[in-house]
């Protein structure tokens, strides 16, 4: 034979590739262990783990690559020996040579050789990479042999891609065995950090880095050849990155995994590439392959990127990457007829079995549009009724983007659900093709669409009176009677969500954007609405929570927990997260205004437990945030934060106001002010070109808080001046006292106003400074904050006593007096005793 040198040491790694310390720590406490099996697809690093655990440990090492030419029992021993001649028993080939040239039955060899080894009192460490190529039943029986009487010195470890055919469950209950799969080999998001930035801080890089994070699933192989095609992956969304990534990602799965196997495996695993899920039924339609099932089983014992998850009935699914470049062969190796006959044949098996999401979706990616107009049209109800809105405005959107007819049933709930997203201009130009469509062909007066027409009516009124309060020209949308035949129209019981993603009802089209009625018209409204034949209707539930945001916006708490209840009960029936979430915004908020900070996070919790969305799940940690802020925990609220990205998208995330500002909050908390103002700055421009009154108020407050801090008082006055003009305009109110750290800017803008009647800031009214700063009404509010003894330290602060002079009046040690000063410097937002003293005086009236 003629030996092979690198097949018997340890084999080289990539430079500067990441120590997987958590994988040396699951290794090193399992030491003691006969056999350690690393068993997982191609590219997952598992050749590389056991060379830096091995150079690591520094210990003997004998390295066995295997390749199929060792498949042959003979060969494998002589190979084995020679692994471990050449690394620890220098002398063991000569001595089994002879033994060898005799052919004994390969129990009395494997027999020696566990002779010789137990000699050796070192400990060994003897590799199998690559098993996966052995199939000899008479190798199996060597290792087996091998794995049940190895001396207590010697360590054994193989890497695998498949499910190997020894006696694993009962190496497994006897408890010699350490098994590390793929769950463990994957990257998560801190070594995805470090493989990009060489470092491991927490920052916002990581939020960047999820969205590869979930394409790649954690697959080495993949993270490498996505960094080499893309390089920096931070403004890349899923789309960019699989575009430049995929010929790379293509070239390897056709290589390493495609072009091994059989063409009929090949076939199938092509054909099945568009299913998200992978169900043998639907598998047999496309395929006409009965023994699909079995097929999908011997993929995953063969370790070719397939997880089962589902065992009754069985589902399994490709891993994306694998998926992905599966459609890339589809579409070089089928005519596009024969692709469109394949999804025809997979989306109507769905459908047929009730599955029209799946169906729908799988239409659409392949350009069915005519089907998925006919299943869309056919599970209208069902889809609103079941909570599909998004995914129902994104088909319509398909459809229009191909210039495909939509249905006017579907183009007005459309209109709903593009009024939900925000996405105005869109929804009026539906509305105007609606209403040239209306003067053409008059199909608002037809019963085919007598319950969308209804709901166009009352959409459009509403709209309307909360743009410009006309009560009565609104009543003639929201009052107009349905034809008694309505029960035969299923459309006309839809239940409508008005808000998929705003943490404030008031942010929505619902709140004009923050421009909101007074509430004597909201109170309007509801009376209206409640009198009419939609009292029962979402929409009146709506109203409600905007009606208890305006109340607690213009401070008045008392009804604004009442009506929010009313809301509450609304979003709760109709399961309606967009208005239930924001009335246990709402009600956190009104605990943490009254000090109550346990129940604001118990409101929170169960909150969280009324909802199974991500997305609003992750508004709720927002807010745990922020309630943590408040407590003035910086450190719990930033561990909140970090989680936000856990559950929605970082590039969603990143653009979401609520999500900026209390970043920008805990920045200026942690004293990264430079940061926080340009958070600040982004928050108020977006607002600005959204016409957001809200979020133009609390982004100018930060911004303004921020140049007061960086001692640009000039520049903190005129953007103060800026945001209060907005909020007299409005009646806002609760907004500005609960910025606390605004309350000393504020405070010295009256100043300057009350000295200087002509000041160019007289435009906003002096009735509404001296409202927010009335000492019953906000001075005191925040005063109590402090105890009576830190009232005590204050009031001498201001006087300007020393600590010594302070410790002495009080009695106490000037250690003590220290620990209170820091205490007050954090409720009071500032970082040194000249502005403690400054704040002191203004606010005590020194």
């Amino acid at each position: 034979m003629v030996w092979v040198k690198s097949k018997v040491t340890i084999p080289r790694t990539v430079p500067n590739a990441i120590e997987r310390k958590k994988l040396f720590t699951i290794l090193a406490n399992n030491r003691m262990k006969k056999l350690t099996i690393i068993q997982a697809p191609a590219g997952y690093g598992k050749t590389t783990l056991l060379c830096q655990w091995l150079r690591h440990i520094d210990e003997s090492v004998a390295w066995f690559t295997i390749d199929r030419n060792d498949n042959e029992p003979r060969r494998f021993i002589k190979y084995l020996i020679h692994t471990l001649s050449v690394s620890t028993l220098n002398d063991l080939e000569q001595k089994l040579s002879n033994l060898l040239d005799e052919k004994p039955s390969f129990e009395t060899v494997v027999d020696t050789l566990l002779n010789e080894l137990d000699t050796y009192k070192e400990k060994i460490h003897i590799v199998f990479d690559n098993y996966q190529v052995i199939q000899h039943p008479q190798i199996h029986q060597i290792f087996i042999r091998l794995i049940e009487y190895i001396p207590a010195n010697v360590r054994i470890y193989i890497t695998t891609r498949t499910n190997l055919e020894l006696p694993l469950v009962n190496w497994r209950v006897k408890g010699w065995m350490l098994e590390v799969g793929i769950g463990q080999l994957c990257f998560d998001l801190e070594e995805l950090q470090y493989f990009y930035f060489n470092s491991f801080s927490y920052d916002e890089q990581v939020g960047a880095l999820k969205p590869l994070l979930k394409i790649t699933e954690g697959w080495v192989a993949g993270i490498q050849l996505i960094k080499i095609s893309t390089g920096n992956v931070n403004n890349l969304n899923s789309k960019e990155i699989l575009l430049k990534a995929g010929p790379y990602i293509h070239e390897f799965f056709m290589q390493e995994i495609l072009s091994s196997l059989p063409s009929s495996t090949q076939d199938f695993l092509i054909r099945t590439s568009i299913l998200n899920h992978l169900e043998p039924d639907v598998c047999v339609t496309i395929t006409n392959k009965v023994d699909s099932l079995a097929t999908l089983v011997d993929l995953n014992q063969k370790g070719l990127f397939i997880e089962c998850i589902q065992i009754h009935p069985p589902v399994y699914r490709y891993h994306t990457l694998f998926r992905y470049a599966l459609q890339d062969e589809l579409k070089r190796q089928y005519s596009s007829e024969m692709i469109n006959s394949i999804y025809c044949e997979a989306a109507t098996n769905l459908c047929d079995r009730g599955d029209y999401v799946a169906a729908i979706e799988l239409a659409l990616n392949g350009e069915l549009y005519e089907l998925a107009h006919e299943w869309i049209q056919k599970y209208l109800v069902e889809i609103f009724a079941e909570g599909h809105t998004l995914s129902f405005g994104q088909w319509i959107q398909i459809l229009r983007n191909v210039q495909y007819s939509v249905d006017i049933n579907m183009l007005v709930l459309y209109i709903t659900t593009l009024f939900s997203m925000h996405e105005i201009e869109k929804a009026y130009e539906i509305i105007e093709e609606l209403l040239f469509k209306q003067d053409a062909s008059k199909w608002m007066d037809g019963f085919k669409f007598i319950a969308v027409s209804k709901i166009f009516e009352i959409i459009n009124a509403y709209v309307t009176y909360m743009k410009d309060g006309d009560l009565e020209k609104a009543k003639v949308g929201l009052q107009t009677q349905v034809n008694v035949r309505k029960e035969k129209s299923s459309l006309y019981h839809i239940s409508l969500k008005y808000n998929q993603f705003e943490p404030r009802i008031l942010r929505t089209i619902a709140g004009s954007k923050g421009k909101f009625l007074p509430i004597e018209k909201i109170d309007a409204l509801i009376h209206v609405l409640c009198e009419s034949e939609i009292k029962d209707r979402n929409i009146t539930g709506v109203t409600y929570g905007l009606l208890a945001e305006v109340l607690f916006e213009v401070n008045d708490l008392a009804r604004a927990s009442k009506e929010l209840e009313t809301a509450l009960q609304y979003g709760l029936r109709f399961q309606d997260p967009g208005l239930f979430i924001p009335m246990y915004l709402l009600k956190a908020r009104i605990c943490l205004t009254r000090k109550q900070f346990e129940e604001a996070h118990l409101l929170l919790i169960k909150a969280m437990k009324e909802t199974d969305k991500p997305y609003w799940i992750g508004v709720l940690h927002i807010m745990k945030a922020q309630a943590y802020l408040l407590e003035g925990n910086i450190s719990y609220a930033q561990q909140e934060f970090f989680r936000v990205t856990d559950f929605i998208n970082y590039r969603i995330v990143s653009k979401n106001p609520f999500y900026l500002l209390v970043q920008g909050r805990i920045l200026y908390a942690k004293n990264q002010i430079e940061e926080a103002l340009q958070i600040a700055i982004r928050l108020k421009e977006g607002a600005i070109q959204e016409k957001q009154v809200v979020t133009f108020i609390e982004a100018g407050l930060l911004e303004a808080t921020c140049h007061f801090e960086l001692e640009k008082e000039e520049s903190a006055l005129t953007v103060l001046h800026d945001t209060l003009e907005q909020g007299a305009l409005y009646g806002y109110c609760r907004t500005f006292l609960e910025e606390k750290y605004a309350l000393p800017l504020l405070h010295k803008y009256w100043r300057i106003r009350r000295h200087n009647k002509r000041h160019k800031f007289n435009s906003v009214p002096s009735a509404y400074v001296n409202k927010l700063l009335q000492k019953n009404y906000l001075v005191d509010e925040f005063l109590d904050s402090f105890t009576s003894r830190e009232k005590d330290v204050l009031q001498l602060l201001a006087e300007g006593a020393s600590n010594y002079e302070i410790a002495q009046q009080l009695q106490l040690t000037e250690g003590t007096i220290r620990v209170y000063l820091t205490e007050i410097y954090g409720k009071i937002g500032v970082k040194s005793r000249m502005k403690a003293i400054l704040w002191a005086k203004q606010w005590l009236g020194y």
